[in-house]
């Protein structure tokens, strides 16, 4: 009877020792989800102010503090990119790459395909009211094209070396054009014409790059160093220089842009 007893206790024990080891096998219960209003904090916690500055400094594009707001004489990217803002060319390209019109409303290409005619935009204007007209568009093409150009100065207009080759009148060693561009001409009273040496498939894209955006040719005549901080800068895109100062540069919305106006600040900090 004893052995009995003591087999009994021992089945008992065991018995015991799986269910509690069982338990402990089996997974944890799932957490409460996380409650979707804010908890109730203690009475020595509060929760954080919300930050109402306008710009939060971290959101802040930094650049270089030596830029030149000439895009047809910088590479700089940061030159280039604040350019992009202010000023615009007869084109420009969606997101895809395709070319699209800007100051040009539209344009016709000649059956030769040597003649590109640009029709502008009749409200097209620059920051201080100035129409952009035809023989501004050529005067710019001309200050880029002609070193004869009394725009065209010493600058050396990589981007247009690079894109079209070369400058008006000069010759390869068999006399024909280096570039494709022949020059550029006002048509009409709206109408511009820009004429090739030979054919260029591209040039609708190539004429969207920053370098080739229109600018108001008198403040370029005034002043040799334009571009940069005590310029007057004269916007032909969406947005204009608003300030330009030690911490930063701000650019606010053009009032007289053709298109649909941004509607907020874009602040830069000097790197």
């Amino acid at each position: 009877m004893m052995k009995a007893h003591l087999t009994h206790s021992r089945i008992l024990i065991f018995s015991l020792a799986f269910l509690l080891l069982l338990a402990g096998c089996q997974p944890p219960a799932e957490s409460t989800p996380i409650a979707t209003e804010q908890p109730t904090l203690p009475p020595t916690q509060a929760p954080a102010a919300a930050d109402t500055s306008p710009v939060q400094a971290e959101s802040l594009t930094a650049i270089n503090p030596n830029i030149t707001l000439d895009p047809a004489l910088t590479q700089d990217a940061d030159s280039l990119m604040v350019s992009q803002y202010l000023y615009e060319g007869l084109v420009t390209l969606d997101a895809n790459g395709n070319p699209q019109p800007a100051l040009a409303e539209s344009w016709e290409i000649s059956d030769d395909q040597l003649d590109y005619i640009f029709k502008l935009r009749s409200n097209a204007a620059f920051s201080d009211g100035t129409p952009v007209t035809p023989d501004i568009v050529a005067d710019n093409f001309n200050r880029w094209f002609d070193p004869q150009s009394p725009l065209h100065g010493n600058g050396n207009y990589a981007t247009w070396q690079e894109i079209f080759l070369g400058f008006h009148a000069e010759k390869s060693a068999d006399k024909r054009p280096i570039s494709m561009v022949d020059g550029i001409q006002k048509v009409d009273f709206n109408t511009v014409l820009i004429h090739l040496n030979r054919l260029e498939p591209k040039l609708l894209t190539y004429l969207a790059d920053p370098a080739f955006a229109i600018l108001k040719t008198d403040a370029l005549a005034v002043d040799s160093a334009y571009g940069g901080r005590d310029s007057t800068i004269i916007s032909s895109g969406p947005y204009v220089v608003s300030s330009w100062a030690d911490d930063g540069l701000t650019l606010s919305p053009n009032p007289k842009y053709w298109g649909t106006a941004p509607t907020e600040d874009l602040k830069f900090i000097w790197r």
